[in-house]
């Protein structure tokens, strides 16, 4: 005959405990998953946020010295301001994580930025430049931006850093030998690293051959 007596408490138990350690280890499992797919998506974020910075400063810097006209000087933002392709570390505090660029391209007429009382023409006199900060890369127009630096990244960039080579690709402090621009772009992920504890930091570089030059 069969048993009618069913689980006892000590199996019911049992049971019990079986359940709560796989669901626990389910739970556990399904949230290292989720921090995982979290860590890789932040990572690749920073990696996409150093690159978008790099192409975009590349791209300003491929109009650097547009001059068909030879515009000696320009009187926007100023009457007397020189025409120069690119201005080294413009905020004159030392360190490379800043850069002045003029180009005669919006449209290409002879001015820079505008006729006198009308500095109208937008990205012919900009400065591009690190906010540590505010861990962004910002982008200031000289004639139209009304003196205002705006922000162009997410809050990711650790770095910002130009180097200056010559027709040899020799780092020079003389702006009137620069043939090239190297830019790198530094981003950091929002997540740290499970192994070092650390937050991974990506760097992107690019180098650009100044037009005139």
């Amino acid at each position: 005959m069969k048993d009618q007596r069913g689980f006892s408490l000590v199996d019911m138990l049992v049971g019990t405990a079986i359940a709560v350690v796989v669901l626990t280890m389910a739970i556990m499992m399904a949230r290292d998953l989720e921090r995982a797919y979290a860590a890789q998506m932040d990572d690749s974020g920073a990696r996409e946020e150093a690159q978008y910075a790099a192409e975009w400063i590349e791209q300003m810097l491929r109009s650097a010295g547009s001059n068909p006209y030879t515009i000696g000087t320009s009187v926007c933002p100023v009457a007397g301001t020189l025409f120069l392709p690119i201005r080294m570390d413009p905020n004159l505090n030392g360190v490379n994580d800043d850069i002045r660029i003029n180009a005669d391209v919006n449209p290409p007429n002879g001015r820079l930025g505008g006729a006198v009382g009308a500095c109208t023409e937008s990205n012919e006199d900009v400065t591009i430049a690190f906010d540590a900060q505010a861990s962004t890369i910002t982008f200031r127009d000289n004639n139209t931006g009304g003196g205002q630096s705006l922000p162009m990244t997410d809050t990711l960039i650790t770095n910002l850093l130009f180097t200056y080579l010559d027709s040899n690709r020799v780092a020079t402090t003389n702006p009137n030998t620069v043939a090239f621009v190297r830019v790198s772009v530094t981003a950091q992920s929002r997540t740290r690293d499970p192994r070092t504890r650390l937050f991974p930091n990506y760097t992107v570089t690019s180098e650009v051959r100044v037009r005139a030059r």
